[in-house]
């Protein structure tokens, strides 16, 4: 099947149509008369919160759908389950690493809490 897609830098980042994340935001209000009758209702426009980025381009390119039920770009190379065993085992390591360097954080901010209300009650009970 052929569908748009948007290509950045010669490579494929989304396929489909874009997702421009319109948010309508209010321009003028709605006035009223004495009565508080409408006289003119609130002027809306859309406003683009996620725009192509810069320099992508919208093409067309044959799709197809890929083993995992995903869409790609027909004979993209894809990869192999091992790549992605590697790559989920990559992410991991790296969320292990950052919780350890959390965690050491929490326990030295700990330490100096102890320490300071051991300092407090030795200088209330002098």
């Amino acid at each position: 099947m052929i569908k748009d897609v948007v290509v950045l830098d010669g490579q494929v980042i989304n396929i489909g149509p874009w997702d421009y994340k319109l948010l309508s935001v209010m321009v003028s209000p709605a006035e009223h008369d004495d009565d508080g009758n409408v006289t003119k209702e609130a002027v809306y426009e859309d406003r683009v919160t996620n725009p192509l980025p810069e320099g992508a381009v919208i093409e067309q390119r044959e799709i197809e759908v890929a083993p995992d039920g995903g869409l790609i770009v027909k004979g993209s190379a894809q990869p192999t389950s091992d790549e992605l065993l590697g790559q989920q085992l990559t992410e991991m390591k790296i969320q292990t690493m950052q919780q350890t360097q959390l965690l050491a954080s929490m326990g030295a901010e700990l330490a100096a809490t102890k320490l300071e209300l051991i300092n407090l009650k030795g200088a209330n009970q002098s």
